[in-house]
């Protein structure tokens, strides 16, 4: 299992065996339904991006800071839907990884550290049965898989503005069949 993969088995069953069902929910499903969730607070992930690489991140602030010929990035995430964006290796993480590639590309820095926190993350209870699929899965996959990466192929010296989802591939990532369907709550 990858750094994500132990993350992602670990915040399932931590929200499921710990968490919290909300009350009186705002958002609903297509059918009226008030859309609870399952909930715990403060949830961190830490990815060194050369140790897991292509590892990347609803956040509303990152944080950067130099570390010699590195730049680290952290993103703070008011709330986040864990199996279907902000888990561990999600989409959430990957946009904030390529942010951070990209950034550290046109500075002249390498990618360095990306820490990701959540202030609420939790998984909705129509995605509990998936949240089950998800762990059955990653409890039956190898003991270690070979870690997806993220590549930026940019050229050298160009503009942020110039980088493109084209300059972006990635690499050893096999996609899990069936992929599962999860309903949302607007």
């Amino acid at each position: 299992m990858t750094k994500a993969d132990k993350y992602l088995v670990s915040d399932i069953h931590n929200i499921l065996e710990n968490g919290y069902k909300d009350i009186d929910p705002r958002p609903k499903y297509e059918d009226g339904t008030p859309a609870h969730t399952i909930s715990v607070n403060h949830v961190v992930r830490k990815y060194d991006l050369a140790e897991t690489p292509g590892l990347a991140p609803c956040a509303f602030l990152t944080i950067w800071n130099v570390r010699g010929e590195f730049l680290d990035m952290s993103m703070v995430q008011r709330s986040g839907d864990m199996l279907t964006a902000s888990g561990a290796g999600g989409i959430n993480e990957i946009q904030y990884a390529a942010l951070l590639m990209m950034i550290a590309h046109v500075t002249g820095y390498k990618p360095g550290v990306f820490t990701h926190f959540v202030a609420n993350e939790q998984i909705y209870d129509r995605h509990i049965e998936n949240a089950h699929e998800m762990l059955k899965r990653a409890e039956s996959a190898e003991s270690e898989t070979q870690a997806p990466q993220l590549v930026l192929k940019a050229a050298p010296g160009c503009a942020f503005e110039d980088i493109t989802l084209e300059d972006f591939e990635m690499v050893d990532y096999t996609p899990q069949k069936p992929q599962l369907k999860f309903e949302l709550g607007i």
